[in-house]
């Protein structure tokens, strides 16, 4: 098994959800529990994710993604 690191930061839309329910995914109808965090990727896909999993991996971005942010510091790519 080989581990893997993203070399830049994705933008994502992110939705926790209040209900249980069942969503379209690229893979198909997925479940959804309450507390579970609806994550649309760059090119519109959708995952979902447990919470625990979401608040390790995703960090809120303070600022709308089309403002200036000034962030000049290097990815490691």
């Amino acid at each position: 098994m080989s581990a893997f690191r993203t070399c830049r930061p994705l933008l994502v839309d992110a939705t926790q959800c209040t209900e249980p329910g069942t969503i379209a995914t690229d893979m198909g109808f997925v479940n959804v529990k309450r507390g579970d965090w609806i994550v649309r990727g760059e090119d519109g896909e959708s995952y979902v994710v447990d919470d625990a999993f979401f608040q390790r991996t995703f960090r809120s971005l303070q600022t709308y993604p089309w403002e200036q942010t000034g962030e000049t510091r290097s990815y490691g790519c």
